[in-house]
């Protein structure tokens, strides 16, 4: 899945147009334009973007709802109360709860399975996943720090914490 939260607006319309497979020409025909307007959309160094009415439009045309993913990760931007990860081994552990609580879903699935999913066994899946998505949304916080430099001579790495391995006291070299 693309990193739509550290894209840039051209770089969304890009991807959306590769995405659909459609070229300039097919988009602009699909929702009344000039192709000209469609590659500018798409030229980089270029900020010009679809205006907010132009995105359903441009959305349905390309089949496909790529342009609103992007919005919806730009308003997801800033993750409250979630400290940028130190080290590898916290991402790790953070990664290890996710799938905690993945395992309380299971769990609560298998337990249904003499009386079936009734109401009840819905609501509490339901809100177990909602455990689910807000500890994967917790892990993506703590690695948007990293994520969003350019190469590692941007940020620091997240290195695994390990003690030098010590060399025996008879080995001098």
């Amino acid at each position: 899945m693309p990193d739509y939260q550290n894209m840039t607006a051209t770089e969304a319309m890009r991807h959306a147009k590769d995405v659909s497979g459609l070229t300039a020409e097919e988009i602009a025909a699909a929702i009344g334009t000039s192709a000209a307007v469609i590659r500018r959309y798409l030229q980089r160094g270029d900020d010009y973007a679809p205006g907010l009415d132009r995105i359903p439009d441009l959305c349905r045309a390309m089949h496909n709802t790529v342009l609103i993913q992007w919005q919806q990760a730009q308003l997801g931007r800033t993750a409250e109360g979630v400290p940028p990860a130190r080290s590898r081994a916290e991402v790790l552990t953070a990664v290890a709860r996710v799938a905690a609580s993945l395992g309380d879903v299971q769990r609560r699935l298998a337990d249904s399975e003499d009386g079936g999913i009734d109401p009840a066994c819905a609501r509490d899946v339901r809100g177990l996943m909602g455990d689910v998505i807000g500890d994967c949304r917790a892990v993506m916080a703590m690695l948007q720090h990293v994520a969003q430099c350019a190469d590692r001579t941007e940020c620091d790495v997240l290195l695994s914490v390990r003690p030098k391995a010590k060399r025996p006291w008879w080995r001098f070299w």
